[in-house]
C-alpha cells in the first residue's frame, strides 16, 4: 500500500500499562497526541494503524481519557480489571494485554511492512522473533529502565522514550524563582 510518496505501511501497538507506570515513576505524563503527530509526519511511512492496549479499573474513571485517545485517532482495546481481595488487600486480574498485542499482530501481518511496539516488555521476544522470520522491520520505544535487553537482536531500531513525548510541565514564579526544568534563581539565571 502507498499513499503519496509513502510506501512503507506501519502498524502501531501501544502497551499502554507499561508506558504508564515507567512515566509514573518519573513523574511525567506521556502526552499521546505528540506520539501520533511524530508517527504521523514521518516522511516514507503511511500508519495503517495505532492501537493502545489499555485496562480499565473500577478505582478510576478513564472515561475522558479514552475519549481524548480516540478523538486522536487512535483504537482502543480494552480489557476490564478483575477486582478481588486477599487478607482484605485489593488484587487486581487481568492486568495485561501481552497475548491480546500478539494475537492482533499476526493477524495484520499481511498488512504491514514495519511494526512499532511501544513497550519494552520481554513477553514480546517471540513475536518479534516470528516477525523478523517473517522479512518485517521492528521499530522498538520503550523507557530505558524498563526494557528488556532480549528485544535488541529483533528490532531494526530501538529507541528510548525522552522528553519530547511528554507533557511540558509548567513553568512556576515565585518569589524570583522559577520551577519546571529545575529551579533557576531570576537574579543569577543558575539553575541550582
Amino acid at each position: 500500500m502507498t499513499t503519496n510518496n509513502k510506501t512503507v505501511t506501519t502498524f502501531m501497538q501501544v502497551d499502554l500499562q507499561n508506558l504508564f507506570f515507567e512515566a509514573r515513576n518519573k513523574g511525567q505524563k506521556i502526552d499521546f497526541e505528540k506520539i501520533w503527530v511524530y508517527f504521523n509526519d514521518r516522511d516514507t511511512e503511511f500508519l495503517t494503524d495505532a492501537v493502545v492496549y489499555m485496562i480499565r479499573s473500577e478505582d478510576f474513571d478513564s472515561s475522558k481519557f479514552e475519549s481524548k485517545l480516540k478523538s486522536i485517532g487512535y483504537n482502543l482495546k480494552i480489557k476490564n480489571a478483575i477486582k478481588t481481595f486477599k487478607n482484605n488487600r485489593p488484587i487486581y486480574r487481568q492486568t495485561n494485554h501481552d497475548v491480546a498485542i500478539a494475537v492482533d499482530c499476526l493477524d495484520r501481518v499481511s498488512s504491514f511492512d514495519k511494526w512499532i511496539l511501544m513497550s519494552g516488555d520481554g513477553d514480546f521476544v517471540d513475536i518479534c522473533r516470528s516477525l523478523k522470520q517473517k522479512g518485517k522491520k521492528i521499530e522498538i520505544w520503550s523507557f530505558k529502565e524498563c526494557y528488556n535487553s532480549l528485544l535488541e537482536p529483533y528490532a531494526d531500531k530501538m529507541h528510548f522514550i525522552d522528553d519530547a513525548f511528554f507533557y511540558k510541565k509548567p513553568k512556576i514564579s515565585v518569589f524570583g524563582f522559577h520551577w519546571g526544568d529545575g529551579i533557576t534563581n531570576e537574579k543569577n539565571g543558575e539553575k541550582e
